[in-house]
């Protein structure tokens, strides 16, 4: 589906563009400082002028001549705590806003709270085995390990190149974020998701992989930018570190062992902690206690232990991503049994009635309820001639939006994800139109596995809704493209009990989910409903 592969689009965008784009910003800025403030000096020496002959800023002088002068140099490109500590300081304060701003979002149960359940229940659709492979990578880029030896390594080649003060700032970044990591960690004591695919131990906020990666791999992307490699290369290396800086937060989501929202608040941190170490790396006065460093070895034995701990780092990876054990995640097990009879009355009251969208929207109402295991379903809606959907793998998605804008058959194409307890379905079926095969025009069912199991042999109790795409709009609530449903999804849901009772699926009741409505899903879609849901037995 067009929609689906729009959503993914936006998702990748936010989750991986958006981060590195902001990040090589800031480093741009506290890297090239000087330079910008070259190009832009007289533009801004013609509006102080201007500013400074203003009676009111005159009277100000006059008045506070203490506050003035203050001011004044802050913005002194002379002075080691001027201008540049004012750009840091910029950078600092502009972290610990966005910081605090998580962190409240957090201790409020903020919908940013819900956004990250939503998110981490969906991230079992994009796990494939090679992808798994590549996240371990790019987790175990940022383990203790690798950076200790990268780090030790880095300072060791500083020193040897006489260079002490950038030798202290590898050190300094490698100490610094693990202690803060561990400190706010048990300050905060925030618990980690319970399925993530390997072990961890501690607390969840913030990450310290994404902290202490962010802040190694973005000191060497400001390094580079301030080096003499030629232009395409560095700007291929420094796109790299960027990437990978943003691969590990990825990783750690992927993994299952942290909230999206850890990782927002870490790369906050790093910004701060960052803007912090190359304040001091590039600080114009002496720091004795650093800069008058000598050691007597000699220099040629640290510039080779260093290459070989940089060594040691490029081979730890992967043999830590390797020997990463993955833990089994399964459905979860039922945790309340029903009666058939209760069932043929009513749905459980604790049971949700709606799905949603990713924020919490109200898409379209329960309008099936399935009775059997997995196997029964898959068996039942394959007899059918239905197609269960495709993972939204990277490469399936580009495929499915391929055949949308050209208007070719898909009958496994992936589906955005719609969620129902904050969890995306666990299923999704599809059937082509009865006329010409084409991806715009499609029957669907969405089915999620709940928490409940009927008695006495414990089948599973699953729920469903069904619409049928009918052609592309534009969404006025979302503002892209998008599949517009037939409004009458009860004969959607006609067409879908026909076909599983045509193939041994038994009608076991008709449960009441709601009043009789017309309303409007999330999309901006209307529809109606008589307000049931038809409870089959699968066979």
């Amino acid at each position: 589906m067009l929609s689906a592969l729009i959503f993914y689009t936006l998702l990748f965008s936010a989750l991986v563009l958006t981060p590195a784009a902001l990040i090589l910003v800031v480093l741009l800025v506290l890297n090239h400082e000087r330079r910008l403030r070259q190009s832009v000096r007289p533009a801004f020496e013609s509006i102080g002028g201007m500013i400074a002959r203003a009676p009111v800023v005159v009277g100000f002088w006059k008045r506070f001549p203490r506050t003035a002068g203050f001011v004044g140099l802050r913005f002194d490109s002379r002075n080691p705590w001027g201008l540049t500590a004012t750009v840091a300081s910029l950078a600092i304060l502009l972290g610990l806003w966005f910081f605090l701003g998580v962190l409240e979002d957090i201790s409020a149960r903020d919908p940013l709270v819900i956004l990250d359940l939503r998110l981490h229940n969906a991230v079992p659709l994009f796990r494939t085995a090679g992808m798994t492979r590549l996240m371990l990578a790019l987790t175990a880029l940022a383990s203790g390990t690798v950076l200790s030896l990268l780090c030790v390594g880095a300072a060791l080649i500083a020193i040897a190149r006489n260079r002490p003060r950038l030798a202290a700032t590898f050190v300094l970044a490698l100490l610094g974020t693990g202690l803060i990591s561990s400190a706010l960690k048990a300050l905060f004591g925030y618990a980690r998701p319970v399925d993530g695919m390997i072990a961890a131990l501690d607390a969840s906020f913030p990450s310290g992989h994404v902290l202490s990666g962010s802040v190694v791999y973005g000191l060497l992307a400001a390094l580079l930018l301030r080096s003499r490699l030629r232009a395409g290369l560095r700007a291929i290396c420094v796109t790299l570190l960027l990437l990978v800086i943003v691969g590990i937060g990825l990783s750690r989501v992927y993994l299952g062992v942290h909230w999206p929202s850890d990782i927002l608040g870490s790369l906050a941190l790093a910004l701060v902690v960052l803007a912090l170490l190359l304040f001091f790396q590039y600080y114009a006065a002496p720091v004795r206690w650093v800069d008058t460093l000598r050691l007597p070895t000699s220099t040629r034995a640290f510039n080779v232990v260093g290459v070989i701990l940089l060594l040691a780092a490029l081979g730890a990876i992967p043999v830590l991503s390797t020997q990463t054990k993955i833990l089994p995640i399964g459905p979860l097990p039922p945790a309340q049994t029903l009666d058939i009879a209760a069932l043929r009355s009513s749905l459980p009251p604790n049971l949700p009635r709606w799905s949603e969208d990713l924020i919490g929207g109200r898409m379209e109402p329960i309008s099936l309820v399935f009775i059997g295991a997995e196997k029964d379903l898959l068996s039942a809606f394959t007899r059918a001639e239905w197609t269960r959907a495709d993972l939204p793998t990277p490469l399936r998605v580009i495929q499915e939006g391929l055949a949308a804008l050209r208007n070719l058959p898909d009958p496994s194409g992936p589906a955005t994800p719609a969620f129902f307890g904050d969890r995306p379905q666990y299923l999704t079926f599809e059937k082509p139109d009865a006329g010409p095969p084409t991806i715009r025009r499609r029957h669907h069912a969405r089915v999620w596995l709940t928490r409940y199991c009927l008695a006495p042999d414990c089948r599973p109790v699953w729920v469903a809704t069904a619409s049928y795409d009918m052609g592309i709009r534009f969404s006025e609530s979302f503002y892209f493209p998008t599949h517009r449903i037939d409004p009458a999804i009860d004969a959607e849901r006609a067409i879908i009990v026909s076909d599983l009772t045509s193939v041994g699926a038994r009608q076991e009741a008709r449960v009441t989910v709601s009043a009789p409505l017309r309303g409007t899903n999330a999309a901006g879609d209307p529809f109606w409903t008589d307000g049931h849901a038809l409870v089959l037995v699968l066979p």
